[in-house]
């Protein structure tokens, strides 16, 4: 093997000819005629916008560091798109063409290999060299070192030193070097006896929009389980990805991709304790863990957790939780929690379910979380939506812009009806009630207090309502309602109840209401036997009064817009 040495002005005679060549070789989407009429003054995103129009590519970029908002003179263009970027920017971007796409990347900065040294180690080609500034000459850490084609790869320590291990010696390589804010190094490597360049097709694929990955590096597993050399290994390389058929993974640090593992999207991924890979389309199974940078599709399923950076479509399990920062379609189990951002499908948590909207069933023990528009939720105890079309059902409380069907007892809608009611019914009990609902149904909470002496004279009534009929000046409603007295089971009144309550509104917040129920009755307490209202079955014996009866209650009731 020979002793391979690039210096600067080497380099960039070098990066002359290669691009001398490739436009020769072919006419870019760069280099095509475009024109600007009439645009003396527009914004840096509506010129792109303009010059995409009608053409067969799109540009791609970070608007957080494109100042695309900003105002540049175009005035009537007239010249190849790759002289407007230029006109517009200046060279301290870098435009690089992909199948479809010009992607825009900031890169004032440029790189070099100061000095290089290879060796063959059996069937390896070891490559080592350290990269540095082309201005200043300061060692640069954690550039990305890869090769395209086997998708092999490795970065720079902080002394700018790295190892490149390559396999096949006796074939020509292209070396490629990125570092955020740098632009793309590639150079080739010829063997002795190598007479012309047979350089590969390149593995790697462009994906726009890069995945919400520095989000993803920031959450609490993130920070975790996501090295160093990998987190600058995603920005060196950005939206550039491999597909493979398959990867098998240790921990994120070792994979059979290397370091290329998380720029790789695989068709079934194996990690035995956890992985750390762009993406899966097919089959992931982790120990322990599962993160992807990009889209899982299919099957991931995890021991503890799932962390997805993009967006997730077939199946996802989890022992303990499942988290997609973009959108979910499918089937997500967890047995603590799932969050998701757009959800389409099932979600079942054993703790909680959470996410931006939910079209579907949201399922949990605890409590349910949709900031958007949902379709049904139900949970042991809390539901939180915003426009709710289907139902919410929980034991206690229903939280929600509007609802159509809120099932529980507190349920505060902020387009729903909310009311209290002073009322009294044949059993002699004067009742203060909440009453507070949606659309067609209603929870009802409230305190009942005996008018004659009993053993316990307070009880509490609880249960449901719906709305028949709700106009302005006539409304009919029907109740469920369950009430337990206060004290020891042996001398507590249980009481079942089913109303129907037509009511007259004389004005918007008031209601007068009067209508019959039917009732049944269970007293523990012989002692207390009387049966109120009209006795339909009397089935009491000497240790307990149990009758049904029909009833009838009355009130004025409150209403609270």
């Amino acid at each position: 093997m020979a002793v391979f040495r690039l210096s600067k002005c080497s380099l960039g005679l070098f990066l002359v000819l290669f691009g001398c060549i490739h436009t020769l070789l072919a006419q870019s989407n760069l280099d095509t005629e475009v024109s600007l009429k009439d645009r003396k003054e527009v914004t840096i995103g509506q010129a792109l916008k303009d010059v995409s129009q009608d053409q067969d590519f799109f540009f791609s970029y970070n608007s957080n560091i494109l100042p695309e908002d900003s105002l540049v003179q175009v005035g009537n263009y007239a010249g190849t798109v790759r002289k407007l970027l230029y006109q517009m920017l200046g060279d301290g971007y870098e435009f690089i063409e992909t199948p479809g796409y010009i992607v825009i990347r900031y890169a004032p900065n440029r790189l070099y290999l100061e000095e290089g040294d290879d060796q063959q180690v059996g069937n390896n080609w070891i490559l080592k060299g350290r990269i540095k500034d082309l201005d200043s000459d300061e060692l640069i850490a954690y550039a990305s070192v890869y090769e395209q084609s086997m998708l092999t790869s490795s970065i720079t320590d902080k002394n700018g030193y790295f190892e490149l291990k390559l396999k096949d010696p006796n074939s020509s390589v292209m070396v490629t070097v990125s570092k955020e804010d740098y632009r793309d190094t590639t150079f080739m490597l010829l063997p002795p006896h190598d007479i012309e360049a047979s350089p590969k097709k390149g593995k790697l694929r462009y994906y726009p929009n890069g995945t919400r990955e520095e989000n993803l590096q920031d959450t609490f597993f993130g920070r975790m389980m996501i090295g160093v050399r990998q987190r600058m290994q995603g920005l060196n390389i950005g939206n550039f990805f491999a597909e493979m058929p398959a990867q098998v993974s240790l921990v994120p640090r070792l994979s059979t991709h290397g370091m290329m593992n998380s720029q790789t999207i695989n068709h079934a991924s194996f990690n035995i304790i956890g992985g750390y890979t762009a993406g899966t389309n097919g089959v992931e199974l982790g120990g322990i863990f599962n993160i992807n940078r990009k889209d899982a599709n299919y099957l991931q399923v995890a021991g503890v957790f799932n962390l997805v950076g993009g967006d997730v479509s077939g199946v996802q399990l989890a022992g303990i939780s499942n988290r997609a920062l973009g959108k979910a379609a499918g089937f997500q189990a967890a047995g603590l929690y799932n969050h998701t951002g757009a959800f389409t499908g099932f979600q079942l948590a054993g703790l909680y379910n959470e996410a931006s909207s939910a079209t579907g069933l949201q399922m949990a023990g605890l409590m349910n979380i949709s900031e958007g528009h949902t379709d049904n939720q139900i949970s042991g105890l809390i539901n939180i939506g915003k426009d709710v079309t289907g139902f919410q059902l929980t034991s206690l409380l229903n939280i929600a812009d509007s609802s159509a069907y809120p099932i529980g007892l507190i349920n505060i809608i902020k387009t729903g009806e909310k009311s209290f009611t002073l009322g009294f019914d044949e059993s002699k009990y004067s009742m203060f009630t909440f009453r507070t609902g949606g659309t067609y149904s209603y929870g009802i909470l409230g305190l009942a207090h005996a008018m004659e002496d009993r053993t316990y004279n307070w009880a509490i009534d609880a249960g449901l309502g719906l709305h028949f009929v709700n106009t302005k000046w006539f409304d009919l409603d029907g109740e469920l309602v369950s009430r337990t007295s206060f004290g020891p089971p042996e001398t507590t009144l249980n009481l079942a109840s089913m109303k129907l309550l037509p009511a007259f509104s004389p004005h918007k917040n008031i209601k007068l209401f009067c209508g019959p129920s039917l009732n049944f009755l269970m007293r523990e307490n012989p002692e207390e036997n009387h049966i109120p209202g009209w006795v339909i079955e009397d089935n009491s014996n000497s240790t307990r009064v149990q009758a049904w009866y029909m009833g009838l209650s009355v009130g004025l009731q409150f209403v609270i817009i």
